[in-house]
């Protein structure tokens, strides 16, 4: 098949190249050998007396084309001994093509053939001297397996000359020369690979194994970063791209800098928070660091217990830290919350997985067995329900404010999504977790991968077998994230951590409090004890006075007469008339640290150490509660906020004390 066009302005009108470059007659025919080249099938191009002649092969591609893309497709398969018996079969019926002889060099050198590889490569240039591939391959074959740089260079040389801009071919080229330990001579060529093309993804790989060369893991982590934003497909360049980003950053994690950086920020953190920050190793800790705030555990300091064994852990401790900050923040701001849970919270979560756990039951497990498992998965939901939202604003936190940081991040946050993918896809617990449950544990950890993805580019998101559904809720919470980001405030984290919960039907196995209410009760508890001398008993965790009670108050207030708690005060009122002011002190603030800790109204069997002898209900301790304040503190006995003050009245009435 014959195409002639005249040498004139029109046709440079057709290939704007050539024109670009000033009519040049050697770019207007390698922009036409380029514009008709099938597969490997080139056109022949003569020029005579101002006359193109352009010469296609059609009935030999009409012939060979799909049994060439068959070799093709078989060396992708690396199935070699095939493909290496069509592609010869190809060359004994047209060998003038070039790319015939080429694709045989391939085959042969992943066969380590080397020998015979560089002979058909030879013929691939005997029939075409401008084959850009069959130069490239010369030159890695020289320089991979003859060790040969000086002759290597010479190939890469001449593929350059006859393709200058190809930012492909100069990457591949400076890989091999650092493969080959000359990262001198690979600079040049990703230079130029990055001036033509910078959105190659294959360039920032290359950057990075010239970093690792060069003994610069900084670099080669930040470049191998970038090779995984830039290529989104999950191939061969992003599994390397990976390995380098994680090596890189095992090479950078450091004890002493890592130090630095958590001490630093624990004395700044000190002078804004007003309390001591005390770090602490504790080589039986299950987790990588837990912090304790001072305000929960009766301190007056913070302490961040750390395990030092676990990989990237000073990531961890800054992890906790920024949870301090941002309690002070919201405090500061008068948004402060407290995530509590308590017994009728667990038994609403335990009643609604009821006919799950009598799945296992019936299949031999041991009830108790089931129980305390299904109180695990209580503490885990409501763990991840509280941590995923506020954790991501912490995560952006420590990667735009801390740089140095981030490889200590990414080792961390590679390990906790790949322990969700776990938690969420294992064969084992899937055969015992409740399926509710585990959609809405994978959710939640699908949002942490987006999360990672979005700062690092790893793409970890179908490893948990998320199903649309899940995807979907997983990304409209990661954008709702982003949203409350732009405009952020301190402590509007809570209400991004409520609507999640709604969202996702979790908001009766937990409350948030007002931390200034919550923490009222306690401090009054502590400054009454100093002042009556009386020592505050240590206890692990003070819980919100009113937490447990809260729905109990809402529900009574406004209502008639309770005659039972009418019925338990007149009890307490025979009581305490028969003691002095100083023991009816005592057994208020015992009380009041029993309430502290949360009292159900309806439950039975609880003791007051100095009422000693008596069991008492939830009703009765909270009558004694109320009553023994109305003697002991009156004028704190609002804050005790029970709504028993007509209970009280009348009460009194019924003893006959009057309105004292």
């Amino acid at each position: 098949m014959h195409i002639i066009h005249p040498i004139n302005d029109f046709l440079f009108e057709l290939f704007p190249k050539a024109k670009q470059a000033g009519k040049n007659i050697d770019i207007l025919k390698l922009e036409i050998e380029e514009y008709y080249t099938v597969g490997p099938f080139k056109p022949a191009i003569t020029i005579i007396h101002g006359i193109i002649d352009i010469t296609i092969e059609g009935e030999l591609i009409e012939k060979h084309n799909n049994r060439y893309w068959k070799v093709v497709e078989l060396c992708d398969e690396r199935r070699y001994k095939e493909a290496k018996e069509h592609i010869t079969q190809l060359i004994k019926e047209a060998p003038h093509i070039s790319e015939y002889h080429r694709l045989l060099g391939q085959i042969l050198t992943e066969q380590d053939d080397q020998d015979d590889a560089i002979n058909s490569l030879i013929d691939a240039l005997r029939w075409d001297p401008k084959n850009e591939w069959a130069l490239i391959m010369m030159g890695n074959i020289l320089a991979r397996y003859q060790h040969d740089i000086d002759a290597a260079m010479k190939y890469y040389e001449s593929a350059m000359q006859h393709k200058p801009d190809d930012y492909v071919a100069m990457t591949l080229i400076a890989i091999n020369l650092i493969q080959n330990g000359n990262p001198g001579a690979a600079r040049q060529y990703l230079d130029k690979a990055f001036t033509v093309n910078p959105a190659y993804p294959n360039i920032y790989y290359a950057f990075a194994l010239l970093a690792e060369a060069e003994h610069n893991s900084k670099e080669a982590f930040e470049m191998a970063v970038v090779a995984l934003f830039k290529n989104p497909a999950k191939d061969l360049l992003y599994q390397q791209s990976l390995q380098m980003a994680m090596k890189a950053a095992n090479e950078i994690i450091d004890g002493e800098v890592g130090g630095d950086i958590v001490n630093a920020f624990a004395s700044t953190l000190e002078e804004e928070c007003g309390k001591k920050i005390i770090l602490q190793e504790d080589a039986e800790l299950k987790r990588a660091a837990i912090i304790e705030f001072a305000e929960n555990h009766d301190r007056t300091y913070h302490l961040v217990k750390y395990n030092p064994e676990f990989p990237a852990v000073y990531h961890l401790i800054m992890h906790e830290l920024t949870h301090l900050l941002f309690a002070a923040q919201a405090r500061w701001a008068g948004k402060n919350r407290l995530f509590v849970s308590d017994d009728d919270n667990k038994n609403r979560f335990l009643l609604a997985l009821e006919n799950d756990a009598g799945k296992l039951s019936k299949k031999g497990d041991d009830d108790a067995v089931i129980k305390q498992y299904y109180s695990a998965l209580f503490d885990g939901l409501n763990g991840q329900i509280y941590n995923t939202p506020i954790d991501l604003s912490i995560e952006d936190y420590l990667f735009k404010n801390y740089p140095d940081l981030m490889p200590y991040q990414f080792l961390s946050l590679l390990g906790l999504i790949q322990e969700g993918i776990h938690a969420t896809t294992d064969d084992q617990i899937l055969t015992i977790a409740p399926p509710t449950i585990l959609s809405k544990s994978k959710i939640l950890h699908v949002v942490n991968a987006l999360h990672l993805q979005k700062r690092y580019g790893v793409n970890l998101i179908e490893e948990h077998k998320p199903t649309t559904s899940e995807k979907e809720q997983a990304e409209k919470f990661y954008r709702e994230y982003e949203e409350s980001r732009a405009n952020h405030t301190p402590g509007d984290e809570y209400e991004l951590l409520q609507s999640w919960a709604k969202q996702l039907y979790l908001q009766n196995y937990f409350s948030l409090v007002e931390e200034s209410d919550s923490r009222k009760h306690s401090d009054l508890i502590e400054r009454l004890c100093a002042d009556a001398n009386v020592d505050l008993p240590a206890h692990e965790a003070v819980q919100p006075a009113d937490t447990k009670m809260q729905s109990f108050t809402d529900a009574h207030q406004g209502k008639d007469i309770n005659m039972a708690v009418t019925r338990f005060m007149v009890e307490a009122l025979h009581y305490f008339k028969n003691q002095n002011d100083s023991r009816i002190n005592d057994i208020a603030i015992q009380i009041g640290l029993m309430c502290g800790n949360g009292i159900t109204p309806e439950a039975e069997g609880y003791t007051i150490p100095l009422i000693a002898g008596k069991t008492f209900t939830g009703y009765q301790v909270l009558a004694y509660y109320y009553v023994s304040w109305a003697k002991a503190f009156p004028e704190y006995l609002e804050q005790l906020r029970l709504p028993f003050n007509k209970e009280y009245d009348f009460a009194q009435e019924m003893v006959g004390m009057g309105g004292a």
